[in-house]
């Protein structure tokens, strides 16, 4: 009992661990955006260039409004998110509310926004205030954040293989579906290919059969985009048909398992000739068919990435540095699943085996 809670409490600890972990790592996207440290300069009439992407400004933009801080070398830190204020967004990028300032008070947002490319434009603030104008569109001036509108996002299409249309050797076919769950139609890059191993990725080097292209599909489910994919094979045997659509560093993979066969149809006749018929041997009552007794494969923990015999907190400490990176891997044992990136599936694993001795 008191090994099964010591067990619980650190799967507790871990998880706790992995959520803060995953928030340093999601931080800059089309929902949560950071300021681009090369347009990051607004200009005020009395506080001079405004720096929104200083090394301690940590800037983010959402869906709901910013926090952090913008800099005047004349009058210091404006805080975007105070205690009583707060500069807000409405997820079509139009600012409003207050951010504060210790030297000239309260700085009204109101009159600006963030345009469909996330350039901060307008002008806050008035000239009879204490500030003066604070102006985002001057010769010189460039706010640009990676947040984007909420009407305006894409998002990685569904994929799915409907079928196998065609097994039979050398050619082989599959039928596919790619859907924009987006709301604006964007031009995906997709991949295929044939496996041996459901482990194996696209693009790895040792596929058997590798292709690649690109599709605009408008959103929604009535617009999907529905084809048929060609692919070639030349012996018979199990494989796997993997199709891999790209939105930015996001993917959605789509599998099926297939058995080629050599095409059993046609063929004509032939000539004569003549040919050896190999009998069937029949066993006779009395003889028994050797079994041969299974092979135990032995216990091995994939997740034990220092070979030390058990799957602890040592290993996810490991699987923690490598979090979120892409192939190639200084360990690569770290990328349990072999799709060429550490991600939520190689973490389930580990934690499948947790505690574990090999």
């Amino acid at each position: 009992m008191e090994t099964k809670i010591k067990k619980i409490l650190v799967l507790t600890t871990i998880l706790a661990l992995l959520s803060l972990f995953f928030v340093h790592f999601t931080l800059a996207s089309d929902s949560n955006g950071t300021i681009d440290p090369s347009h990051e300069y607004a200009w005020g009439d009395n506080l001079g260039w405004i720096n929104f992407a200083c090394s301690n400004c940590n800037v983010h933009i959402t869906d709901t409004g910013l926090t952090g801080y913008a800099w005047s070398r004349q009058y210091g830190w404006i805080n975007l998110s105070p205690s009583g204020g707060g500069v807000t967004n409405n997820c079509l990028g139009q600012l409003n509310g207050y951010a504060w300032s210790s030297a000239l008070g309260w700085l009204n947002f109101s009159g600006t926004s963030i345009d469909f490319n996330g350039k901060f434009t307008g002008q806050l603030g008035s000239a009879s205030s204490k500030s003066g104008k604070i102006n985002f569109d001057c010769s010189n001036c460039n706010v640009q954040t990676d947040w984007r509108q909420c009407s305006l996002r894409s998002s990685p299409p569904q994929v799915r293989i409907t079928s196998i249309s065609d097994n039979s050797i050398p050619s082989i076919s599959a039928n596919i579906i790619m859907t924009n769950e987006g709301s604006v139609g964007t031009e995906y890059q997709y991949e295929w290919c044939v496996v041996t191993s459901e482990d194996n990725a696209c693009g790895g080097g040792d596929d058997v059969f590798y292709a690649q292209a690109a599709k605009f599909i408008d959103p929604g489910i009535n617009k999907s985009y529905v084809t048929s994919l060609e692919a070639t094979v030349p012996n018979e045997g199990t494989y796997w048909f993997k199709l891999v659509a790209h939105y930015g560093d996001l993917r959605s993979i789509a599998s099926q398992v297939f058995i080629a066969t050599a095409n059993q149809g046609g063929g004509g006749g032939g000539g004569g000739g003549t040919g050896t018929i190999t009998p069937t041997i029949t066993p006779t009552p009395t003889e028994k068919p050797k079994v041969e007794p299974p092979v135990e494969e032995p216990i091995t923990n994939v997740a034990d990435f220092n070979k030390d015999g058990v799957v602890d907190s040592t290993d996810f400490s490991i699987l923690l540095y490598f979090w979120n990176k892409k192939a190639p891997f200084s360990n690569p044992a770290v990328d349990i699943n072999k799709d060429g990136v550490v991600d939520f599936v190689d973490f389930s694993i580990l934690l499948y085996q947790w505690g574990k001795h090999s």
